[in-house]
């Protein structure tokens, strides 16, 4: 059985995310884990998750059990004001297109 360190994720995370964004999503797979859960236990595995994540990553985090993803886990962002970002392939980052779309002539 493979295992799975909910603070070295997270931190891991934490190191990649891009400024100006925050993880909304993390999904985990138990399956490529190894773990065959049940939906409880696989509940109380989330809960813990959860609450060794949320005070560094976010605190409105949720983490789902996905089987759908073809690694352990993986994570979605949102920006600062909760809008999904796109990443940009020109300026090679990720950018927030409604956040761009309300920027006036003022904002520096």
């Amino acid at each position: 059985m493979s295992h799975l360190d909910y603070q070295q994720v997270a931190n891991q995370i934490k190191s990649e995310k891009p400024e100006g964004m925050k993880v909304d999503i993390i999904r985990v797979n138990f399956d490529k884990i190894d773990l065959e859960v049940s939906p409880k236990v696989g509940e109380r595995i989330r809960n813990r998750f959860e609450e060794i994540a949320k005070p560094i990553l976010n605190r409105d985090l949720s983490v789902i059990g996905d089987t759908g993803i073809s690694e352990k886990w993986d994570y979605s962002l949102v920006c600062c004001f909760g809008h999904t970002p796109m990443f940009d392939s020109s300026k090679d980052e990720y950018y927030c297109p409604v956040c761009e779309n309300k920027k006036t002539l003022f904002d520096y």
